[in-house]
């Protein structure tokens, strides 16, 4: 997972100088960020086959599906972008065999102001 850290810094320092002012703190606007996404694959051969792939559902937004593509192994990554806040993301890898699939890996994270 990367994201970048500079605009965070610059925020924090812009509300620390506010303060130091007598400006008083408030509370930075949520902004959006490009996030990405990666994971180790999963050992199960039927996900990268036809039927396979991964599934990432991240809180609060709409299920990504990453399924095989005849030739190429089912991608290990993926961007998206999020608002500032906490999320939860979870990769599901699945198959024809186990549609419903099975969770590969699930991390907390946040996406800075």
């Amino acid at each position: 997972m990367k994201r970048s850290a500079c605009c965070s810094i610059l925020i924090v320092f812009s509300a620390l100088m506010l303060s130091a002012c007598g400006g008083g703190v408030s509370t930075p606007t949520p902004t959006s960020h490009s996030v990405d996404l990666s994971w180790t694959a999963n050992r199960e051969v039927e996900v990268n086959k036809a039927g396979g792939g991964y599934r990432v559902a991240i809180s609060g937004q709409p299920v990504i599906d990453l399924p095989y593509v005849s030739g190429v192994a089912a991608p290990t990554s993926t961007s998206t972008t999020l608002m500032s806040g906490g999320y939860t993301v979870t990769v599901t890898a699945y198959s024809a065999l186990n549609p419903t699939g099975t969770v590969s890996a699930a991390y907390g994270f946040s996406v800075p102001y």
